[in-house]
């Protein structure tokens, strides 16, 4: 069984993912906003804009006028880098991809649970964010962070806040150590369920505290139970998947075959909390 990361725990950075932004001291908090907030490149307004976010997280005890205030400049500040003429395709997906979770953030600093509504709005948003930036076509070739993001829009999917992921800040996904690499978590009562997503399968070695998903085997695995033998480039299959997200998001239909499709991804990524827990219970796509 994967523990979760959770709170309480005197992190080592030699042995845990770098924590929660609820569980950072203080002091590392408050200095990362410092040194950020006078950045004005697309990639520093981007990392302003988390620290803010991981700062009113961290601070438990400040007054609710003062986080609203603070996710507003996040919010900002987000909006500065998709107005930026020289910010970069991936900058803008995490800006946008910020801007979606936002709520959510703003929910966890004043401890207010996150609805299957909310998992709804993320789904939508994420979905809209990938077809903002490219309309997707069978015949073009993928781009792989878009990939990061629809495995987040399958969790939002679920409707289950419980099975939601969130993505990890920049100060979350550069730990210094290998090993425990992350790009996602599930969070949960019990705290953080880290997870490193690849798209093939890896000779890497993680800490046994890290999920692997892997994506391919899951595509391959929806496809075949769909009786679809037709795609067999990796780009292909990538796409499919994206473009589904997007025309789902966009409350266009689907055929039968397409949200059969949809609902085993569905289960296949939700189904890693599931394993990270040690427990039996599922989730089945209705």
């Amino acid at each position: 069984m994967v523990e979760a990361i959770g709170h309480g725990i005197n992190y080592e950075l030699s042995r845990v993912p770098q924590p929660l932004a609820e569980d950072l001291e203080y002091r590392l908090a408050k200095a990362a906003l410092k040194k950020y907030e006078t950045r004005r490149t697309p990639s520093g307004l981007l990392r302003s804009a988390w620290n803010y976010v991981e700062y009113t997280l961290n601070t438990q005890h400040v007054r609710p006028a003062e986080k609203e205030e603070h996710i507003r400049t996040g919010q900002l500040l987000t909006s500065m880098v998709m107005a930026h003429p020289k910010a970069h395709q991936d900058t803008l997906l995490g800006a946008l991809t910020l801007s979606t979770y936002m709520p959510l953030f703003s929910k966890r600093a004043s401890e207010i649970e996150v609805s299957s509504q909310d998992c709804e709005d993320v789904y939508r948003s994420l979905g809209q964010a990938m077809n903002y930036l490219r309309p997707l076509d069978v015949e073009e070739p993928p781009q792989w962070r878009m990939t990061e993001i629809g495995i987040l829009a399958l969790s939002a999917r679920s409707r289950q806040p419980k099975l939601l992921m969130y993505p990890t800040s920049p100060r979350e996904e550069t730990s210094g150590v290998q090993a425990l690499n992350h790009d996602s978590y599930f969070f949960d009562s019990k705290g953080k369920i880290p997870i490193q997503q690849k798209l093939l399968p890896t000779q890497k070695v993680y800490d046994e505290c890290i999920k692997i998903l892997t994506v391919e085997p899951m595509l391959d695995r929806a496809l075949r139970k769909n009786g679809d033998t037709e795609k067999t480039m990796l780009s292909e299959k990538v796409n499919y998947l994206l473009s589904l997200i997007v025309t789902e998001a966009s409350e266009l239909s689907l055929t039968r075959e397409e949200a059969n499709f949809l609902n085993t991804m569905t289960e296949a990524v939700v189904a890693h909390y599931f394993e990270a827990n040690g427990v039996g219970e599922s989730y089945a796509a209705a």
